[in-house]
């Protein structure tokens, strides 16, 4: 599954990057940086996905389900998880999108090419990592190897198998974050902070200079910066 996270960011980057070519946006060196952001945005996607899958077999041991079995637990599973990738997804196809009207066209093709990407990434995390979940699911349930799938194991584990149970980060939340952030003094504590962050955040904005220079985006060891420093020099504006 961790192959299939990797090949769902890959293929939404070659798909994204296509169709943005076709449509005629520019390619720029700072669009390097963008499978990146990708892979970020898509291993989160996944491992959604996957942990509301697991959830649902909750009590359920593995040998028990047939494939209707699974299809339906892959229906439950998107049903939890559906509405959380696809608001991620939307907020964050949404500000690049807003992004891309930007006076400077390097920055207004990233934000573009970004925006496409991340729409192939909800689409291919809802279709494709989600049917390959549903075979390995499979594989494991016939007890066959990770990579060579064709191959059945020759022992079977000896294990009960009573579904999936809930770890150590969701028994934190459940059990100590939550309870502790809900009661009055937590709550407190919070609405204190978030306050204080947000007139630390205000001040900042307050005390930020705004240089318009089209001189910061050329590289340091560019001509251009020779050129320009000869010409303030032998032909100064003011």
């Amino acid at each position: 599954m961790s192959f299939s996270a990797l090949l769902l960011v890959a293929l939404s980057t070659v798909a994204g990057f296509g169709i943005a070519s076709l449509a005629g946006l520019i390619y720029g060196p700072v669009h390097s940086v963008l499978p990146f952001v990708l892979l970020g945005i898509g291993v989160d996607d996944a491992f959604v996905i996957a942990n509301s899958f697991d959830r649902e077999r909750e009590g359920v041991p593995r040998e028990s389900e047939d494939d209707g079995s699974l299809v339906k637990r892959g229906a439950r599973a998107l049903a939890r998880s559906g509405a959380s990738i696809s608001v991620t997804s939307l907020t964050d196809l949404v500000a690049f999108a807003i992004s891309s009207s930007s006076a400077l066209p390097a920055l207004a093709s990233f934000c573009a090419f970004a925006s496409i990407n991340i729409f192939f990434l909800w689409a291919l995390s809802a279709t494709f990592f989600t049917a390959t979940m549903f075979f390995d699911e499979k594989r494991q349930r016939d007890n066959r190897r990770d990579v060579i799938c064709c191959i059945k194991r020759k022992t079977i584990v000896d294990e009960e198998d009573t579904g999936s149970e809930e770890g150590f980060l969701s028994r934190y939340f459940r059990f100590y974050h939550g309870p502790a952030i809900l009661s009055p003094s937590g709550k407190a504590l919070t609405i204190l902070a978030f306050a204080g962050l947000l007139a630390f955040g205000i001040y900042g904005a307050t005390e930020l200079p705004v240089e318009d220079s089209n001189r910061s985006f050329i590289p340091a060891d560019s001509y251009l910066n020779t050129w320009l420093s000869d010409a303030d020099e032998y032909f100064p504006s003011s």
